[in-house]
């Protein structure tokens, strides 16, 4: 996915952790020091993912981030 913006990366987050198999939220809660309820909240209760937590879900899901220069937008 290209162009995404913050709502959007944690959206994608979410789906990733979700479609998981068993045991995989209380795995990541322990690699992210918080308690599995914490995940369990940034998957079914929207609450916002912590910036510093998602290079950890990240790796987790086996994704990077990659970031690079925008397009040069094109005048009509």
């Amino acid at each position: 996915m290209l162009g995404m913006d913050w709502e959007e990366l944690e959206d994608y987050l979410r789906e990733q952790i979700k479609a998981q198999p068993r045991g995989f939220q209380t795995a990541l809660a322990e690699r992210l020091q918080v308690t599995p309820a914490s995940v369990a909240g940034y998957t079914s209760r929207g609450k916002s993912i912590p910036v510093k937590h998602v290079s950890v879900i990240l790796d987790a899901l086996g994704l990077e981030l990659a970031v690079r220069p925008r397009e040069p937008v094109k005048e009509k």
